[in-house]
């Protein structure tokens, strides 16, 4: 019955000890820029919608309010006894937390009668590959969200193109001389905390002046890019929104997660136990996990089922709605 003893927290030490290995960490680190760019600025900040735990637990709707106030046009002074007409609203915004995705696997218990590996180790293994898979799909349902959300330019860039919410530009355009257009594409957006999200439209360009930042002619391009906080997620942004730079606010975006277990492992029904686990790629999101055991097919087996629970959420619109704190750049190549 060894495929059933299992310990959580031995799986826990074996999955911290490889992602402690160098080599064996090269194997669980995510691709995950994209995700961790929106996951370190966001500044939303609400009680847990998933209330209650174990058998108590289900899943709320969180609805959040914001007081809009959009202030009317300059006019020249007139009566001092004329009631003013403009009036602030409350906004509110419902916010549930779905089952976005799983990934799931199995562990044979004949399997270790006669294999030199140890069970919990096996199983950290992968459970952080699974995990890996889910961090990336995080990333890539990012790039989507941002790509749905994008704002309407209000500067266009001298040589550009605006069209379907995109400022389309030569592919020469993308190194640093472009900063300055993007500082007044920030400027003209009202972005105040911009940093740029990219694929491979600057990559080459900007590893290049950071190489050269000790020349004297190297420092100019380096101090141009410095205006800028820069995220590079090349795979996940060539895959999912090839050619695509974007320049967005450090609160336009924010990824809520929730778990409707806690991290002890508990037995839920006979042979089904429940727990979450943190991923070692995005810190603060953690994975539900259902560890079943049967016996199927003249064998026992374990099967461990991974879901994540959450949702993207834009930043509350203001007056404006069509400044949604995101630029769209697209490469359209050429010189």
């Amino acid at each position: 019955m060894a495929a059933f003893n299992l310990s959580l927290p031995k799986v826990q030490i074996e999955v911290d000890r490889a992602w402690r290995d160098p080599i064996l960490k090269q194997a669980y680190v995510g691709k995950v820029g994209a995700a961790r760019a929106i996951l370190d600025r966001q500044t939303t900040t609400f009680a847990s919608p998933i209330q209650g735990t174990g058998k108590n637990a289900k899943n709320l709707t969180t609805t959040i309010y914001w007081p809009l106030s959009c202030p009317g046009d300059v006019v020249s002074c007139s009566d001092e006894c004329v009631v003013s007409t403009a009036e602030p609203t409350d906004n509110s915004q419902d916010v549930v937390l779905a089952c976005l995705a799983q990934i799931g696997f199995k562990e044979s218990m004949k399997r270790f009668r006669d294999s030199p590996l140890d069970f919990d180790r096996v199983v950290a293994t992968s459970l952080m590959a699974n995990m890996k898979v889910l961090d990336e799909y995080i990333a890539k349902q990012t790039i989507l969200f941002i790509e749905a959300n994008k704002g309407v330019h209000t500067y266009e860039i001298p040589g550009g193109t605006i069209a379907g919410g995109d400022m389309e530009l030569p592919g020469s355009a993308f190194t640093a001389d472009l900063m300055t257009q993007l500082m007044l594409s920030a400027e003209f957006s009202r972005l105040t905390s911009p940093f740029v999200l990219d694929g491979t439209n600057f990559y080459a360009d900007y590893k290049k002046v950071q190489a050269f930042v000790g020349n004297l002619d190297g420092k100019g391009n380096a101090q141009l890019y410095g205006d800028f906080p820069f995220e590079f997620d090349p795979i996940n942004m060539t895959s999912t929104a090839p050619n695509k730079t974007y320049l967005l606010n450090g609160s336009a975006v924010a990824f809520i997660s929730g778990n409707f277990w806690d991290l002890t492992r508990t037995e839920m029904a006979p042979g089904h136990f429940v727990y979450k686990i943190q991923s070692q790629n995005l810190p603060g999101i953690y994975y539900d996990v259902h560890e079943i055991q049967a016996c199927s097919s003249n064998d026992f087996v374990t099967s461990w089922q991974l879901r994540l629970y959450g949702s993207f959420e834009l930043n509350p619109l203001g007056c404006d709605t069509d400044n949604t704190g995101i630029l769209a750049f697209e490469n359209m190549g050429g010189i």
